[in-house]
Formats: C-alpha cells, structure tokens, sequence
C-alpha cells in the first residue's frame, strides 16, 4: 500500500487549545458591552452558565447532526438564553469577536509540527480536515497562514463550508476527491477517537490517533483502546512511525 495522502486534524492536533480562558474573557468583554446598550447586566456567572448551555447545544448538534452550528447560530443562542431582546447589529459585533477572539488570543503551534509537515509534504500531498467552533475555516486559515504552515497543505476541509463533521463521509472526501485519491491510498492524523479515527477507518483509511494533547476533556472522552492502525505523542516521531508501521 502507498499512502499518497494523509489528511490532519486542526484542534489538539496541529494548534493546542491553549489561551482558551483568555478567549472566553474576551467574548465575553464584547458580550457585556453590546447587551450594556440596553439597559441589561449580566454578571460572570450568568455568562459561563450561558457559555456552558451554548457548548452543550453545541456539541449536541456535532455529536448526533455531524455538522456544526455557525458562529451566528451560537451567537443567537446565547441571545435566547440569556432572553435578550434580538438587535441584529449587536448580534453581528459580538458573533465577529467570538470568531476572531483566536486571532485577539491565538492557540500555539505544537511542538514539532512545522519542521513534521515539511518533511512530510516531500513526499505526500496533505490535507486539512476540521470541525469548527466559534471560529470558521476563513480564521482558522488565518491562523495557519500567520504560522507559515498553510504553504504545506494541498486541500483544506472546515465543517462549516463542507455542511458536515466528522465523521460524516463527505468530511474526508472532499480534500481526497480534489486530490484524486482514493481513501485505501490515504492516512488520517487525528485526536479524537469518534470522530477522527471512527471516520477515516469507516472509509479503508489508515488512522494514526494523536495523543499529544495534553487536553483533559479529550482523555476522558476517548476510549483507551482505539481503531486507529498506530498512535503518535510526539510530532517528531512521525516519520520514523512511517517508517516502521506503514512503509514496512
């Protein structure tokens, strides 16, 4: 078998989630202010029970739809619970910093990953696969671009332009169409169990689970045993991986 692809996950994959608490102080600055021009206040605590009900709306729709909701939806959400008048101007202002609040407050770039896709995309052609969040593709682009990492990906597919989470199917057909490779002759680098390797495997893809994330959430949710063909801790163990588990 040749592996002439391999598809990667953005989130606890390529980019941490670190800086996430200063994110959440930043949206919910942008909250406070808009909904302030109506007379309403809401103190911290009404925020976090609200940022805990959207990601729970959030993470219903992902889990059971396979999609994700838009930034807007989120947005709205949070409008209803917190049973805000709807102003479609203020709505705009806070769903803009909520998807730009990981520019404002940026991830960090795992150790290993620039000098790995370097190395990586002598050889095969590679794709992103991502679910959203708050932050469409368009930003988590930005992000990769202001990392100079973009330059090594051939295709890019973010839920929100494709309609669909992983593991729906179309997730990861979309980059391998464009790239004319079938799943058998391609390899998916990913986190997170259900989705991730569920996914890639459900196709004859070959799955290599990350467990370099050192987010707690994660090693909770996934199982210890895994579909995944191999597991990877560390970025610059990739190639020898390869090497020994695919290429012998």
């Amino acid at each position: 078998m040749k592996i002439e692809t391999i598809t990667i996950d953005f989130w606890n994959t390529l980019f941490d989630s670190s800086a996430g608490k200063l994110r959440n102080a930043y949206r919910q600055r942008v909250l406070i202010d808009e909904i302030d021009k109506f007379g309403i206040t809401i103190m911290g605590k009404q925020f976090q029970e609200a940022m805990e009900a959207t990601w729970k709306y959030f993470e219903d729709i992902w889990t059971i739809q396979h999609r994700t909701p838009t930034s807007q939806d989120c947005v709205e959400f949070i409008w209803d619970y917190l049973k805000i008048q709807k102003d479609q101007d203020s709505i705009n202002i806070v769903k803009k910093a909520f998807e730009d609040s990981v520019l404002v407050h940026p991830p960090a770039l795992l150790p290993g990953v620039k000098n790995a896709l370097s190395e990586l995309n002598k050889n095969h052609s590679l794709a992103l696969i991502s679910d959203t969040g708050f932050s469409p593709g368009s930003i988590l682009l930005k992000l990769m671009q202001n990392e100079e990492i973009d330059q090594y990906f051939s295709s890019f597919s973010f839920s929100d332009e494709t309609g669909v989470a992983k593991p729906n199917e179309k997730a990861f057909l979309t980059p391998l169409n464009h790239l004319n490779t079938h799943p058998h002759n391609a390899l998916h680098i990913g986190d997170i169990e259900q989705t991730d390797i569920t996914g890639a495997k459900n196709l004859g893809m070959k799955a290599i689970r990350f467990t370099g994330s050192v987010v707690e959430y994660i090693n909770v949710k996934n199982p210890k045993d895994t579909q995944a063909d191999h597991e990877l801790a560390h970025w610059d163990d990739i190639l020898q991986t390869l090497n020994e588990q695919f290429y012998t």
